[in-house]
């Protein structure tokens, strides 16, 4: 069934070029680094266009768009560059059936394999009921709803990250999602044709889920799940998980790290990548010791029989403002040097957390060297315009070319606001 949430009033508003696109100016919204520029791809109406930012090809016309989803709306925007100019879908809007409510996880996926891809979508819920899953494809610039699943057995929320992956080998994705909550991993397994999910749990988290991934964090040639069981008192661990040969998980988890350096911490975000560039996977955990103290600790980790700490990328640092980084964290080549750098934005929303905050805005960018470790201050948002930006890095002009893309955060969560997309890039 089509999902026809918008009106053709919304059609001619949203379709059409974007005139706040057109007259903001990237200077207007932040101040960048020398050597690199930007623009402004969109404005919404949304307090926060992202809680997630996707790169991709959602529409499988074989080029990239870009997906951001947020709140209060629980909408799910889509912004495509034609002819030269940032043109904004808005394909859906109440995705969380009560308002105020988020859409907080949206990944681009070919599930069955048959070269065209899907929208996975994951919700949070601010009030009363349970996070909804979505499956869609995009037809025509309208989202065609394949499947929704709301397990009665989940008791949370909020989705924390959507990892697909083929783990039992039928040539069908499955998709592993954590809970915010309660703390249940839910794994979500199709049917042909993706009408029906079969959706079950297959692990109890002691805190909330708050991360999601599947990789090969160790090298060892085998992808394991990876989760964050934080929000909860010098709790926060990362859990690493072995998938048997038949793709289930074998419990307990493998490895757990539960804090730095004998410190217990609240919260824990997590990323996987090759950060230095040697042909290997690091882990790469963002730490939040206290709830109220905003300072931020990110360390990078070999993983193999045991974990190695290997890279302190920052050390008890306020200028990670909130210091909560899911989504917020990627290991990707920004600048096109050929070699990956870890991107880390900030967030500042304090008025969702009740936690005292600067509003920072900034966005970090690491890079690894036989020389050491160098940082630097890429975006720093202009304060009243933004506090927080949730990011992500391809290609989404279709230049051949990677860029980085901020969809931004301000203010009160749970009321309508201004937010925007910008696109950052390395000068030529």
């Amino acid at each position: 069934m089509r999902l026809l949430l918008y009106s053709a009033l919304l059609l001619l508003l949203f379709s059409c070029k974007s005139h706040e696109a057109e007259t903001i100016k990237i200077e207007d919204m932040a101040v960048l680094a020398d050597g690199w520029q930007g623009e402004v791809v969109g404005r919404s109406t949304e307090s926060y266009v992202g809680w997630d930012v996707e790169i991709g090809d959602a529409d499988s016309d074989g080029n990239n768009e870009i997906l951001a989803t947020g709140c209060p709306g629980s909408q799910l925007n889509m912004y495509k560059l034609e002819e030269g100019e940032w043109k904004n879908t808005l394909l859906a809007e109440n995705l969380a059936r009560t308002a105020p409510g988020m859409g907080l996880a949206v990944k681009i996926v070919d599930l069955d394999n048959d070269g065209s891809n899907e929208i996975i979508l994951g919700t949070g819920q601010e009030g009363a009921g349970t996070a909804i899953y979505y499956t869609f494809r995009i037809e025509d610039f309208q989202l065609d709803t394949l499947s929704i699943s709301r397990p009665d057995f989940n008791k949370s929320g909020y989705t924390h990250n959507l990892a697909p992956y083929d783990i039992d080998g039928d040539g069908m994705l499955e998709v592993i999602s954590a809970y915010c909550g309660h703390g249940e991993i839910i794994r979500y397994d199709y049917e042909v044709g993706l009408k029906e999910i079969k959706a079950r749990k297959i692990y109890q988290l002691s805190g909330s889920g708050e991360e999601s991934l599947i990789a090969d964090v160790d090298n060892d040639g085998f992808v394991e799940y990876i989760t964050s069981n934080s929000f909860r008192k010098e709790d926060a661990k990362v859990e690493i998980f072995e998938f048997d040969a038949a793709g289930e998980l074998i419990l307990p988890p493998r490895l757990v790290i539960d804090g730095y350096d004998g410190k217990r911490c609240f919260y824990a975000s997590v990323i996987i990548g090759d950060v230095d560039n040697d042909s290997k996977s690091e882990l790469v955990i963002g730490w939040k010791q206290d709830q109220e103290i905003n300072k931020g600790t990110i360390l990078g980790y070999l993983v193999g029989e045991e974990v190695e700490k290997k890279y302190t990328f920052a050390y008890e640092d306020k200028d990670l403002d909130l210091s909560y980084f899911e989504k917020m964290m990627v290991i990707a080549d920004a600048d096109n040097d050929g070699k990956n750098e870890l991107l880390v934005s900030t967030r500042g929303d304090n008025l969702s957390e009740r936690i005292k905050s600067e509003h920072m805005g900034h966005l970090f960018m690491w890079s690894v060297s036989n020389k050491g470790i160098d940082r630097e201050l890429l975006v720093n948002l202009h304060q009243g315009i933004a506090g927080s930006s949730w990011i992500d890095v391809g290609d989404a002009d279709n230049d051949g070319l990677n860029e980085i893309i901020l969809a931004t955060g301000q203010g009160d969560r749970t009321q309508k606001g201004i937010s925007y997309v910008l696109m950052v890039e390395k000068a030529d």
